[in-house]
């Protein structure tokens, strides 16, 4: 289904019933699901929030609906049930830390759930999937600057299922089955985040009295971007006209060591200690700085959380 097609499902003679506005939300209890749905709501969108997870989480916010993403007949249902026009694609497998000798695992969630969720979509005519990738599928690019049209190489299974459902979000844009905005991260972090942080465990150390010590991240670049600005991009997504394909890296636009990282965290706690070895991260790559640019033309998108701001929601209790 295209731009300028009559969306509505004739389910009744009442406009009301035919309209399809629903912004369906997967992962909704992880990291950047959660956010997304939140800030949507609160902007007024209507959005279908749904996870695997039969239980909300004790720092869930509302209540999500069931939902497995795998088997196109059941999503295609859903899909239709809640007249959903754009879908936001934030399950997952979120990071190179999990699951790092299950490869099947992680190709079997993170590219064959996205195959299935965009079948799904094609059969119940969804206009648009905004997708969470990464900016881990560049793999090793230590050249000035990325864009969005610089080589995917990253050969890690977390990258390459990335690389992999980018895949399958391309070819149904280009079939005119579903349109795709892509959005590729860097590392996520805030609050709710449950995964490693290096972020985290700095301030958690610092708060403490504790001395953060690594094995590794001597000299080694990171870059960063709090959650609420990839929430903002997505909402931006969500509602942008563009092309029927779009790609575009999200960072707080700063490239520091994590040397630097820790100097941050002792200008908001002066009693920090980091200690770190010459050994590269054990989930990372180093890679180049991202280039903004097409988010800023195109969503007119802009990072608005600096690091030194976002690391005060790692304070317990926040100052």
């Amino acid at each position: 289904m295209r731009r300028g097609q009559n969306v509505g499902v004739r389910e009744s003679g009442r406009p009301e019933e035919r309209r399809r506005d629903g912004v369906l939300v997967t992962g909704a209890y992880g990291l950047i699901g959660h956010a997304v749905v939140e800030r949507l709501r609160a902007n007024g969108r209507r959005v279908v929030a749904t996870d695997r997870l039969t239980t909300p989480p004790a720092d869930a916010a509302f209540e999500a609906e069931s939902l497995t993403i795998g088997g196109v007949r059941k999503l295609t249902a859903a899909l239709k049930s809640h007249r959903v026009d754009t879908i936001v694609h934030a399950a997952g497998l979120s990071g190179p830390m999990l699951a790092q000798k299950q490869l099947r695992r992680v190709f079997r969630t993170n590219v064959d759930g996205t195959l299935d969720l965009y079948e799904a979509a094609r059969q119940a005519q969804v206009r648009r999937i905004v997708l969470l990738s990464s900016a881990a599928a560049y793999g090793r690019n230590t050249g000035a600057l990325v864009d969005e049209d610089t080589p995917l190489l990253g050969s890690e299974a977390y990258a390459a299922s990335k690389i992999g459902a980018e895949a399958v979000a391309r070819a149904y844009a280009a079939g005119r089955s579903v349109e795709s905005l892509v959005l590729r991260p860097c590392w996520v972090y805030g609050a709710r985040r449950r995964t490693d942080c290096v972020l985290r465990r700095m301030v958690e150390d610092a708060v403490a009295g504790r001395l953060t010590e690594l094995s590794y991240g001597k000299g080694f670049p990171r870059q960063f971007i709090h959650v609420s600005d990839v929430a903002a991009a997505v909402e931006a997504a969500v509602a942008v006209d563009c092309k029927s394909f779009e790609v575009f890296n999200l960072s707080d636009g700063s490239w520091l060591t994590l040397d630097e990282v820790g100097e941050k965290v002792r200008s908001l706690l002066p009693a920090a200690r980091v200690a770190l070895g010459p050994m590269k991260p054990p989930d990372d790559e180093a890679l180049g700085r991202l280039d903004l640019s097409r988010a800023d033309l195109v969503l007119n998108w802009r990072p608005s959380i600096p690091l030194a701001r976002g690391l005060v929601d790692y304070m317990v209790p926040p100052i």
